[in-house]
């Protein structure tokens, strides 16, 4: 078994997430080859894991021929836990609106950073020679946020992600929105924020194919990232246990 991690210019691990997956996926029996430019391993078998940013999954999967589809965010079957309005637009026509007090982030991931907008100076930097899709929120006062890693619908860890590390998640609701999540992926988190009058709000649905591991233990970690990658490609998940 082989997994490819990716690297910087210097053959180190790209960050953090990658260090850990390497020792992860080299406690359960894998052979780690690091890779720093993907289209220098165009060839190898479609199921060979790979580990690395947003971008470099992609270009891999597209190299396999597999579409992929933009960020999950916000399922249609947990609307309920968002507990605002969402929405979709352009940001020329939220620029245009002179909506402030809302939230926005592009729908094409990393385009660029999501921000809150309160004023037209908000929007310095964003301008795009094409149209660009967004998200629109309503914005949320939450003071604490975590990230909640789901595998196989079963919620595998938490990890304190933002705000007051001293809050307190109630994972009874964290349960309820995986057993309420229709067509879940085998790997992925949900974002989960709490306001200061203990009122519950999902952030986001992430989808488990590169997220970072925020602290997880390395073998889970590689046990996750194994799960998305071998649906993605339509593989058997050989960590799946």
């Amino acid at each position: 078994m082989t997994v490819y991690i990716q690297t910087d210019e210097k053959g180190e691990y790209h960050n953090i997430n990658a260090f850990l997956a390497a020792a992860g996926f080299e406690a359960l029996g894998f052979e780690v080859i690091k890779y720093q430019d993907i289209e220098e391993v165009q060839s190898v078998d479609r199921a060979t894991t790979f580990v690395g940013g947003i971008g470099i999954i992609r270009k891999r999967l597209e190299q396999l021929g597999i579409y992929t589809p933009y960020e999950i965010e916000y399922p249609a079957s947990l609307r309920t836990f968002l507990r605002r309005k969402v929405w979709t637009s352009t940001l020329q026509k939220v620029m245009q609106s002179g909506q402030f007090g809302i939230f926005i982030k592009p729908v094409q991931t990393k385009l660029f950073k999501g921000k809150v907008i309160e004023r037209f100076g908000d929007f310095i930097g964003l301008k795009y020679e094409e149209e660009v899709d967004v998200w629109c929120s309503e914005v949320i006062p939450v003071v604490t946020e975590w990230r909640c890693f789901v595998r196989y619908g079963v919620l595998i860890d938490v990890r304190y992600y933002r705000g007051q590390w001293d809050s307190q998640l109630d994972l009874s609701v964290v349960e309820s929105a995986i057993a309420a999540y229709t067509n879940q992926p085998s790997a992925y988190c949900l974002d989960f924020g709490v306001d200061a009058e203990g009122e519950y709000y999902l952030i986001e649905v992430n989808d488990g194919h590169s997220l970072g591991s925020y602290g997880m233990e390395p073998i889970a970690y590689a046990k996750f990232l194994s799960a998305r990658w071998s649906e993605l490609v339509g593989v058997e998940d050989v960590l799946n246990f």
